[in-house]
């Protein structure tokens, strides 16, 4: 059970370690933004609660069929849709939510974040959670937990080797 134990609490350390270091990296060298899906207008290629890596793109490199994230408003609301339209004149794009049976009224470049470039079904639940007070709370103190619990698992097998000379706890014949 110890075994199991361990291999959890390092492997669950691990994909945090990576998760946590891949966005900070990600966001320094690419200028990444992460999104949650919030509502059902891209599905089903985009299902609600899907994280987004927005990765900002210059006006030549987008096309029609690309899915982008802009700021619909003055209220800064930001939409995820697809490219159906594109007018090389005006800089201006027409988008369409795949679900959606009319076009968005059209949105000049200057207000496009940039374009999906990853959409990760489900990851996207835990973006909006941690968003509000409680989930930055909560999710601190589990990722806290986790650590003490491991190092002080840790730390237990290590002064258990020490006392008796292996770490299943008998003796070592010598």
């Amino acid at each position: 059970m110890k075994k199991v134990y361990n291999v959890f609490s390092y492997l669950t350390i691990g994909i945090l370690a990576v998760c946590l270091l891949s966005s900070v990296l990600l966001r320094l060298l690419y200028d990444a933004e992460f999104k949650a899906v919030l509502t059902p207008s891209m599905e089903p290629e985009l299902p609600v609660g899907s994280l987004l890596v927005i990765l900002p793109t210059e006006y030549e490199h987008l096309k029609k069929g690309d899915d982008i994230t802009y700021v619909r408003d003055e209220s800064l609301t930001l939409v995820t849709h697809r490219i159906v339209e594109k007018d090389d004149k005006t800089r201006c794009l027409t988008t369409r939510g795949i679900a959606n049976n009319i076009n968005d009224f059209p949105t000049s470049y200057e207000n496009v974040v940039g374009k999906v470039c990853l959409c990760i079904p489900m990851f996207g639940y835990f973006l909006i959670w941690t968003d509000t007070a409680w989930g930055k709370l909560i999710a601190v103190a589990a990722v806290t937990a986790l650590t003490t619990l491991s190092l002080t698992a840790h730390g237990h097998r290590i002064e258990e080797k020490n006392k008796n000379g292996s770490l299943d706890g008998m003796p070592q014949n010598k």
